[in-house]
């Protein structure tokens, strides 16, 4: 592809727009993936986690006097789930975490295992237990950063946990993967280069910014961190001419990975992110690639969660941006009518797979199932916003009043309605077709099921668990168009999903 900016210089109209399409494909299939499962990140079941700790210490975390310490105080830490039951011999250090939670009676923690000289728990350096006050269904968080995993962005992953300190059930949490060097190694296979964590008012508007340590927070490699390359880039984005703005902004930005994650971001009513309220994201420059990678995270105030006074439901996704605010990075790149097309593009995409009732109902009721009886259990839940446990269980249908305007259902039906609104000839459903898809035998006795559609073998076949998580299903076509899709040795009975490109079929396998 060298030369493929002289081609995007030269051609105008259409022909440029199918250029940057085929450029964004051609990056698309190079890249890295999320990790998946592992000894600790399983979102299908619910971990615990006990804390050991001083009462005085535990009183001045639970201090409204004291929400906005940064102090660490030591602890002892035990974590059980199905595949451990591990107490670490010495100390980790724990404090409180959040921005406005911090304020809240139920408390969320950052648990830092090398704080008092101790070692990484499982290769990790530090959990995040969020406990989402401002969601009735603890889940939103954990559904949108799945949204972003699926359609290709990177983005940390989560499991639910109880929390215990000092034999007290402190109530149901989230633990959402620490955005750091082992995050990046685990998906870039290195953390060369410099990251940063953007903070409320980082619009990346003017270079200078980047030598801001409140906007932009040095995350890795320190200690020969001069800042220069993010200042470049942000000066690069607001001084490139529109003429060659796509040909300049590919070699210095991942543009697919970010449309990607426009598509999410818009989809889910993600407002307290960059493109609205200029906040919330880590910029990591990497230093193989030289080029600039966006990645999100703080994601709890999605699917219809409304502090500023919008529908998120109905919001318009042709002007998705903050108006008459800089946003250049979102509109310099949506100007773009190549780049414009993908982004509609990811949304169809979005909704055709992932961000539709046959994918998301079957995980919403697992995840009510696993959650029911520890927020019944959970003092702590209604103090923040006096939500009830009906409101748990509620919320995953129907709206309630103050800040949860939709309920998680109920969401998914306005926000496809309006996107086939906003965006005409958008298709808004699971593949239309007048051969019918085949799943046979189902129920199967048997970890093995065919798979007959007239596109089974021309687009990727995958395989989930019914909350969601990926199998590592083997998939052998068997003609043109029937596939044969087998579970890995020792896969439980139950129930499971067939998902290829817009199509989605249940498969009880008992």
């Amino acid at each position: 592809m060298p030369c493929y900016r002289f081609l995007i210089r030269h051609c105008e109209g259409a022909i440029r727009s199918v250029v940057l399409l085929l450029l964004l494909v051609f990056q698309a299939s190079g890249q890295a993936v999320n990790p998946g499962v592992d000894k600790i990140f399983r979102p299908d079941e619910l971990a615990w986690i006990f804390l050991t700790m001083a009462p005085a210490d535990k009183a001045f975390l639970q201090d409204p006097a004291n929400a906005l310490s940064e102090t660490y105080f030591p602890a002892t830490f035990r974590m059980k789930n199905s595949q451990m039951d591990t107490t670490l011999v010495g100390t980790v250090g724990v404090r409180l975490r959040g921005n406005t939670s911090r304020y809240a009676e139920k408390k969320s923690f950052k648990i830092d295992f090398r704080q008092f000289g101790g070692s990484k728990f499982f290769q990790y350096k530090k959990f995040n237990l969020k406990a989402n006050v401002n969601d009735p269904s603890v889940v939103r968080e954990a559904l949108t950063l799945e949204q972003y995993r699926e359609l290709g962005v990177h983005a940390a992953r989560t499991h639910h946990v109880k929390l215990y300190i000092n034999d007290e059930y402190m109530g149901v949490y989230l633990n959402i993967e620490q955005v750091d060097d082992v995050f990046l190694a685990m998906r870039f296979g290195h953390s060369t280069g410099y990251m940063y964590k953007c903070n409320w008012g980082a619009n990346l508007g003017s270079s200078s910014q980047a030598m801001d340590p409140v906007l932009f927070e040095s995350e890795i490699n320190k200690s020969t961190d001069t800042r220069a390359e993010i200042a470049q880039f942000i000066l690069t984005l607001n001084g490139t001419s529109d003429v060659d703005f796509p040909a300049v902004i590919e070699s210095k930005f991942e543009v697919d990975k970010y449309l990607r994650q426009l598509a999410v971001e818009a989809m889910m009513g993600h407002w307290d992110g960059y493109s609205y309220n200029q906040n919330n994201f880590y910029v990591y420059y990497n230093g193989q690639t030289s080029k600039v990678e966006y990645i999100p995270y703080d994601v709890d105030n999605t699917w219809g969660i409304d502090w500023v006074g919008q529908d998120w439901g109905r919001y318009d996704l042709n002007e998705w941006v903050m108006p008459g605010q800089p946003r250049p990075l979102t509109t310099r790149i949506l100007a773009v009518p190549a780049y414009r097309a993908a982004y509609k593009g990811y949304i169809k995409e979005l909704i055709e797979t992932t961000f539709n009732h046959a994918y998301v109902d079957p995980k919403l009721t697992a995840f009510q199932s696993m959650l029911q009886f520890p927020v019944y259990q959970d003092t702590y839940f209604i103090r923040a916003f006096g939500f009830t446990y009906n409101d748990f269980m509620n919320s995953f249908t129907t709206h309630m009043s103050n800040h949860v305007e939709y309920g998680l259902r109920e969401f998914i039906d306005v926000r496809t309605e309006y996107a086939a609104r906003q965006l005409p000839g958008l298709v808004t459903g699971t593949k239309e077709s007048n051969e019918q898809d085949l799943l046979y035998p189902n129920p199967s006795n048997d970890p093995r099921v065919y798979y007959y559609s007239s596109s089974a073998t021309e687009t990727p076949v995958y395989v989930y668990s019914s909350t969601g998580v990926r199998i590592e299903a083997q998939v052998r076509p068997v003609d043109a168009k029937t596939v044969e899709v087998s579970l890995p040795p020792g896969a439980p009975v139950g129930i499971y999903f067939i998902r290829t490109k817009g199509s989605i079929t249940k498969w009880i396998y008992r």
